[in-house]
């Protein structure tokens, strides 16, 4: 499920797309047979990425899309992170992914990014990244 906020503090509101590891520039993140049994899905959601981006532009919004790894439903790590490598691939609990899409929301650095968005106890076999410090 492909989810937003949108947030006003006075000014243009800002969008954040939640959308997933995989879409996009991040195709070759996951394992090719999770890419597979997710294309269908994760094609829809390079739509609805590339239509944000395109209503940004032509309407001067700010936006930030936030794409989680896998997601998990225990409570919060507090140890997510985001990062602007495309290539990392893990899992994430729930809670984690709408505290760090809060941060988005409420961080001008974040504007204009595409972030991927994962628990740093639990890659896949990722080297080391750089985390986005917001």
């Amino acid at each position: 499920m492909t989810s937003c906020f949108v947030c006003s503090q006075g000014r243009m509101p800002k969008f954040v797309l939640v959308t997933s590891i995989g879409t996009g520039d991040s195709q070759g993140a996951p394992p090719p047979q999770v890419y597979e049994a997710l294309k269908p899905v994760l094609l829809e959601k390079v739509k609805a990425e590339d239509k944000l981006k395109e209503l940004a532009e032509a309407n001067g919004m700010e936006f930030c899309i936030v794409r989680p790894g896998g997601l998990k439903s225990e409570p919060a790590t507090g140890t997510g992170v985001l990062t602007e490598d495309v290539n990392i691939c893990g899992a994430i609990h729930r809670a984690d992914v709408a505290s760090l899409v809060v941060k988005c929301v409420l961080k001008d650095s974040t504007n204009g990014k595409v972030l991927s968005c994962v628990d740093k106890e639990q890659l896949f076999d990722q080297p080391a990244f750089e985390e986005f410090a917001i």
